[in-house]
């Protein structure tokens, strides 16, 4: 009788999420060497900002390269913009929490906890420049020209007070030519800060 080939250990249940790749992450332990771009990219093409409270699917991948655009367009190096794509990076493993929920709720310390951490592990393993101010006031045009274009009218939202939106159109793209984008603009971005 011949031996069987090892398989491997079964994986423990520890909160660890398979990924396209296949690869194991544990969102809430992050390991920098089980993080790759092509997991990124897939996750938040298949994701849709706001929750999917929108009028059509517009993509966080989509989002994160319109930002990283607009970085590039107002004199951001290429390091700087790299940061500006790979922002909302952590979404890839721990999806979103809409606005409210994050910064109003109870739910949003130990969320934010956990995307603190899984945000250094994606700063050490593409070896990110921090993010600065300026990133922060594109985010939060972008946040008003999306909600123009896409999502829900009428109430104020006070997280946008004062932020006036970007004079650009939206045209959302399906998962697959966001992916692509993505990942023109990683390597792009990548090459360029050199």
């Amino acid at each position: 009788m011949s031996a069987e080939p090892d398989s491997p250990p079964a994986r423990q249940p520890d909160g660890s999420i398979h990924t396209v790749s296949g690869r194991w992450i544990d969102p809430l332990k992050p390991d920098p060497a089980s993080i790759e771009i092509e997991d990124i990219a897939q996750a938040l093409s298949n994701q849709c900002r706001f929750g999917g409270h929108c009028r059509a699917f517009y993509s966080v991948a989509q989002h994160c390269v319109a930002v990283a655009d607009v970085c590039r367009e107002r004199g951001g190096s290429a390091a700087e913009a790299l940061t500006a794509l790979m922002h909302d990076a952590s979404e890839a493993y721990l999806v979103d929490l809409p606005h409210p929920l994050k910064h109003r709720s109870p739910i949003g310390p130990p969320y934010k906890l956990a995307e603190a951490r899984l945000e250094e592990a994606i700063r050490a393993r593409f070896d990110l420049v921090p993010p600065g101010p300026e990133l922060k006031a594109i985010d939060r045009a972008m946040l008003a020209t999306e909600r123009a274009a896409i999502a829900s009218g009428g109430d104020p939202w006070p997280e946008l007070d004062g932020v006036e939106p970007l004079g650009i159109a939206i045209e959302p793209w399906d998962p697959p030519r966001a992916k692509r984008e993505f990942l023109e603009r990683f390597e792009r971005l990548d090459a360029a800060r050199r």
